[in-house]
C-alpha cells in the first residue's frame, strides 16, 4: 500500500465504483456486451437525438427509435418506440424498452406492441447486421410484408454492429507488376466454401487480408479463414489467423492464415494453416475460392479464379477493350463508373494566367469559335486541345478520358488532353479544374460523387474509438514544408484539387519541389486512402496511404506514407516530416482530435478539471447572471444548476416537477470534439429505476454564457446541450498538479492529518473497495476491463508518457475493455438471420 498515494488509491477506487452496476437507463438497452471476447457492441449512436427515424414502404410509414421512445407520441400516447401509421391512423407496433437477443455472434431487439388481432400482439424484431462500410446515418431496412402481418422483420446493417478487425496489407509488386487483392475483402459477410455435396457437410468460412466477420459463424479471434463443422461440439475452430500480406512463391500469388487451431493428425505440423492460391481470370469477377485438399495434413489448400489476381497494368489494358458509351466497369469489383448525365453540359476551366478553356465530357463541343470534333478548345483562337471521344479508361483512382489528336504544337506533335474523374472528399466543389499546361498536354480533375465506389472510415476499429473526420479538409489540402520540398496532405480522402498539383490523382499524400516561379516539380505520390486508420502497439492512431508512386531505390516496391497521431493539448496542429526509410515516408501528427476523451475530476465548489492535462474550468461563471436555467419541455420545464443543485433542485443538478435527475457520476473531456459531459445517475426513483441526465458542454467563444437546451429526453432520462465560452481554452486555468504534494487533492479531507488521517481513509476505502470488487468481479467480462484501469492507476509521471483512459466519443465513460486482441464479426445472409 506504502506505493500508492492516496490521490493514486482514489482514482482506482473511483474507477471501480463508477462501473458498478447502474439503474438501467435508455442507452444500457444498446451496448450489448459479448462476453466470449470481452467486447461491447455500442449502438447508441444508431438514436436520433432531434427527430424519429423514418421508414417508408408501400402505403404504410414507420416512426422508430432503437434506443428510447419515440420523440413524438404515438397515437397521442407515450411509451412507444415503434409506430406505424396507415391510412392515416397510427398504432403502436412497438413499445420501449424491448426484449434483446443476444448469442454469440448474433443481436436482435425484439419490441412487443399493441393488440393486432384479438390474440396477437404486434411484435418487430430488428437484426443487427455488422457491415464495416456503413457508418452514421444508417437506416433499417423493412422485409417485405402483408398489410394484415403482425410480426414484421428489420435489417439493419451498422459498422457499430461489428467488433475490431485484424487486418495486412493487400498489395504487392512482382516482375515490376502491381497486383492488389484488397478488392476481395468483404465488409459485411464471409465467403463460405463447402467441403462436401452434403447440406451438413463441413464449410470454410473465409475472408481476404482481414479476420473473418464475426457474426453467426463464431470463429475464434483473428481467424482469417476458420472450420465450420456442424458435426463437432466445438464447432467452429481455427484455420489459421491473420499475419502478413499476399506474397509470390514460384510465380505464384498467395496468401497464407497461420497458427490456427492444434493439429489432432499423427504428423509432426503443430497448428493448422491455410493456403490460398490466386489465378488470374479477368472474367472472373464474383467468383470464390475453391477447396482442394490438405485436411488430413492440416494444411488446407485452396485455388482461387479471379480478376483481382491480375495486375493493375493488365486489368487496364482490358478495362479499355469492353468500355461503353462514356463508362467503364472496374475489372475487380465490377463497378461501372457512368458520367453519361455530365455529357450535355459544358464546362469551362481557367488557367493561371487568366485564359479559359471550354470542354464537354464524352462530346464535342458545339461552340461555333471551336473546330469540328474538338472536346477541350480555347474560344479565342479555335485551338482544339484534343478531340472528342466517348471512350472512358479506367484506372486505380478513378477513371480518366483522353481527348488526342487536337490542333499541332511543335515537332509536328498535336495537342491532347486528360481529363481525370475522382472521387473528392465530402462537401468539395463538384467542378474542374486545370491542374497542369504544357506545350502539348493539358491536364484536367474532376471532383464527382459519380465515381465514388467507397470512401474509407476516417476512425479506428477498437472499442474507444479514435474518430479523425474534423482533420479532413474539403477545400485545401494541407501543406508541410521540410528543406526544399513540399508534402501536400489530406486525411482519410483524397487531395483537394489544386492548380498545378497533379500527383497521380486520386493520392491523398504528395511530395514536390517548387520552383523559384512557385510550379511544382518532381511530384512523387505518396499514397492512396485506402486502409482505415489503426492503432500501433504503443496505442496511438496510425493512418496509413499504399501503393503510391515507384520507389526509387527499390523499384519493385511502391511508395507509402505512415501517419502517427499523437495526443497535444487543446491544438489541432500539422503533420511534421520525421524519416524516410524503407520507401516509407514517415509524419507524426500532434492534435488534439486523437485524445479522444479523458476521464476528468470534480472539485468543490464549482470546478471541473482534469488531472492528467492539469486544466481547470471553473462552471460558477455559468451562474454570474441567474442561479437556476430552465429549460422547457412540453410538460412543464427542467431546472439546471450545476453548482448549487442542492439548494436549487432537491439535491439534483438537474431535476424536473419535484424529481431529482441524479448525483454526479462522472466528468468526461472529449477533446476531439470539443466538448465536456456531466453525467448524473441515482437519481429520484422512476418505475423500477432511477433518474438520470447528462449535460454536455460545447465550446463556443462567440456565444458568452449561453444556456441550456433540451436534446433528448425519455421516460426516466434527460440530455441537454449547452454551447458557451466557459469550457473554451482561454477560460482554463492550468496548474502542474505533478508537483503537488500526495495530500493535496481535493479528494482527500484536509482535517485529516497525513499520518492518522490518511491512515484512518485507506482502511475505509480499502473495505468499501473490497465490497465493491466482490460485486464488480462477479461478471467476467469487468475482470478484464479491470486491466485496462489498473495501467491507469499504477501510472507514474516519470514514465514519460501519460497514459489515457480513452472511451467511447459520444456515449459513456466506461472502462476500457482489453483489446490486446482484436477480434471480428461475422454475418448470416439475410434469410439465415430470420431463421436463426
Amino acid at each position: 500500500m506504502s506505493k500508492f498515494n492516496g490521490l493514486s488509491f482514489l482514482c482506482c477506487l473511483s474507477a471501480i465504483i463508477a462501473s458498478l452496476p447502474a439503474p438501467t437507463s435508455s442507452a444500457s438497452y444498446c451496448e450489448v456486451p459479448e462476453s466470449n471476447i470481452s467486447f461491447v457492441y455500442n449502438l447508441t449512436k444508431l438514436w436520433s437525438d432531434e427527430r424519429d427515424i423514418i421508414i417508408k414502404h408501400a402505403d404504410e410509414t414507420i416512426r422508430m427509435q432503437l434506443c428510447t421512445s419515440l420523440k413524438k407520441k404515438c397515437n397521442n400516447r407515450d411509451g412507444y418506440a415503434i409506430c406505424l401509421m396507415r391510412n392515416d391512423t397510427e398504432k403502436g407496433i412497438g413499445k420501449f424498452p424491448p426484449k434483446i437477443n443476444n448469442t454469440p455472434g448474433k443481436i436482435s431487439f425484439i419490441f412487443t406492441g399493441d393488440n393486432c388481432t384479438p390474440e396477437t400482439k404486434y411484435t418487430v424484431q430488428i437484426i443487427m447486421q455488422c457491415d464495416y462500410n456503413v457508418e452514421d446515418n444508417s437506416h433499417p431496412e423493412l422485409f417485405p410484408h402483408r398489410d394484415e402481418q403482425c410480426n414484421l422483420f428489420m435489417i439493419w446493417r451498422t459498422a457499430f454492429a461489428c467488433a475490431p478487425r485484424t487486418r495486412t496489407n493487400c498489395t504487392v509488386t512482382y516482375n515490376d507488376l502491381h497486383f492488389d487483392l484488397s478488392p476481395l475483402t468483404r465488409s459485411s459477410e464471409n465467403y463460405a466454401i463447402r467441403m462436401g455435396t452434403d447440406a451438413k457437410s463441413p464449410k470454410i468460412m473465409l475472408n481476404v487480408c482481414q479476420s473473418v466477420i464475426r457474426h453467426g459463424a463464431v470463429c475464434p479471434i483473428k481467424s482469417g479463414a476458420c472450420l465450420d463443422d456442424p458435426q463437432r461440439s466445438n464447432r467452429y475452430s481455427s484455420l489459421g489467423e491473420v499475419r502478413k500480406p499476399p506474397f509470390f512463391r514460384n510465380g505464384s500469388l498467395q496468401i497464407e492464415y497461420q497458427d490456427g487451431a492444434l493439429c489432432t493428425e499423427n504428423i509432426t505440423t503443430p497448428h493448422v494453416k491455410t493456403t490460398i492460391m490466386f489465378i488470374c481470370d479477368v472474367e472472373a469477377t464474383e467468383s470464390i475460392p475453391e477447396y482442394i485438399g490438405g485436411r488430413e495434413d492440416c494444411h488446407y489448400y485452396l485455388v482461387w479464379y479471379t480478376a483481382a489476381a491480375c495486375s493493375i497494368e493488365s486489368l487496364r489494358s482490358y478495362s479499355s477493350k469492353t468500355a461503353g458509351r462514356c463508362t467503364v466497369t472496374n475489372p475487380v469489383t465490377n463497378f461501372t463508373y457512368n458520367l453519361q448525365s455530365l455529357m450535355n453540359e459544358t464546362s469551362a476551366v481557367t488557367n493561371k494566367n487568366g485564359m479559359q478553356y471550354k470542354l464537354k465530357v464524352c462530346g464535342a463541343l458545339t461552340d461555333n469559335a471551336c473546330k469540328t470534333n474538338a472536346g477541350v478548345c480555347n474560344p479565342r483562337n479555335g485551338t482544339s486541345l484534343g478531340q472528342a471521344n466517348t471512350n472512358l479508361k479506367w484506372q486505380q483512382g478513378g477513371p480518366y478520358l483522353n481527348y488526342t489528336n487536337g490542333d499541332l504544337c511543335g515537332n509536328g506533335m498535336r495537342r491532347y488532353t486528360i481529363i481525370a474523374f475522382f472521387c473528392g472528399p465530402e462537401g468539395s466543389a463538384s467542378f474542374p479544374v486545370l491542374m497542369e499546361e504544357r506545350p502539348c498536354q493539358t491536364v484536367i480533375h474532376w471532383n464527382t460523387d459519380l465515381v465514388c465506389e467507397k470512401r474509407i472510415k476516417c476512425a479506428t476499429d477498437n472499442d474507444d474509438e479514435i474518430n479523425l473526420t474534423p482533420l479532413i479538409k474539403s477545400t485545401n489540402n494541407y501543406v508541410v514544408r521540410a528543406n526544399d520540398v513540399e508534402f501536400h496532405i489530406n486525411v482519410c480522402r483524397p487531395l483537394v484539387l489544386t492548380q498545378g498539383l497533379t500527383c497521380a490523382h486520386g493520392s491523398a499524400a504528395c511530395k514536390v519541389s517548387v520552383t523559384s516561379q512557385n510550379e511544382y516539380i518532381n511530384e512523387v505520390s505518396l499514397g492512396f486512402p485506402e486502409e482505415s486508420p489503426t492503432l500501433n502497439k504503443d496505442l496511438r492512431t496510425v493512418l496509413r496511404y499504399v501503393n503510391g508512386s515507384q520507389c526509387p531505390e527499390d523499384p519493385t516496391r511502391l511508395i507509402s506514407s505512415n501517419f502517427t497521431f499523437v495526443c497535444a493539448n487543446n491544438n489541432q496542429g500539422l503533420p511534421v516530416y520525421k524519416h524516410y526509410v524503407n520507401c516509407t515516408y514517415v509524419f507524426e501528427w500532434n492534435t488534439s482530435i486523437a485524445c479522444g476523451a479523458v476521464i476528468g475530476d470534480w472539485s468543490s465548489p464549482c470546478t471541473i478539471k482534469d488531472s492528467f492535462r492539469s486544466y481547470e474550468y471553473d462552471l460558477s461563471l455559468l451562474y454570474k447572471e441567474q442561479q437556476v436555467h430552465y429549460v422547457k419541455n412540453k410538460q412543464g420545464k427542467y431546472g439546471i444548476n450545476i453548482c448549487g443543485g442542492e439548494n436549487y433542485c432537491t439535491g439534483s443538478a438537474v431535476c424536473h416537477e419535484g424529481n431529482g435527475y441524479g448525483s454526479l457520476g462522472s466528468v468526461i473531456f472529449d477533446y476531439s470534439r470539443h466538448d465536456v459531459k456531466l453525467k448524473y445517475s441515482n437519481g429520484s426513483k422512476c418505475n423500477n429505476n432511477s433518474y438520470t441526465s447528462e449535460v454536455r458542454f460545447i465550446c463556443n467563444e462567440s456565444i458568452g454564457i449561453g444556456a441550456p437546451r433540451l436534446l433528448l429526453e425519455s421516460q426516466c432520462s434527460a440530455e441537454f446541450e449547452w454551447h458557451t465560452e466557459v469550457i473554451c481554452a482561454k477560460h482554463a486555468n492550468s496548474h502542474h498538479v505533478d508537483r503537488e504534494e500526495p495530500g493535496s487533492s481535493s479528494g482527500i479531507p484536509k482535517e485529516l492529518s497525513p499520518s492518522h488521517g490518511g491512515t484512518v481513509a485507506v482502511v475505509l476505502l480499502a473495505v468499501i473497495a473490497a465490497l465493491a470488487a466482490l460485486i464488480y468481479f462477479r461478471n467476467p467480462g469487468r475482470r478484464t476491463c479491470f486491466r485496462s484501469w489498473a495501467s491507469i492507476c499504477s501510472f507514474r509521471r516519470g514514465d514519460g508518457r501519460v497514459q489515457y483512459c480513452r472511451v467511447d466519443t459520444t456515449e459513456e465513460a466506461r472502462l476500457l475493455l482489453d483489446a490486446s486482441d482484436p477480434t471480428q464479426c461475422q454475418t448470416d445472409s439475410d434469410d439465415d438471420l430470420l431463421h436463426a
